[in-house]
């Protein structure tokens, strides 16, 4: 019951069909290497957000300094 038939295509549309198949191929190309660009951006873009964060962090700690040194008196 499995068995394949052949199957008749007119020439022109088989031709037209592998024209599909290339131009799909290609947007799949370009799709993967968009995905790609952005995905290296978007690392790009955490790092910074990581610096940022280290940076309030560190002004953060050195604001925290200052007050407790204003609020202890030195014996």
């Amino acid at each position: 019951m499995n068995q394949k038939a052949p199957v008749f295509v007119k020439i022109e549309e088989y031709k037209d069909i592998m024209d599909l198949l290339v131009l799909i191929k290609e947007k799949l190309s370009q799709a993967k290497f968009l995905l790609g660009k952005i995905n290296e951006l978007k690392n790009q873009e955490d790092a910074e957000l990581a610096s940022w964060s280290k940076d309030l962090d560190d002004v953060a700690a050195m604001v925290s300094d200052v007050d407790r040194m204003l609020l202890e008196p030195e014996l």
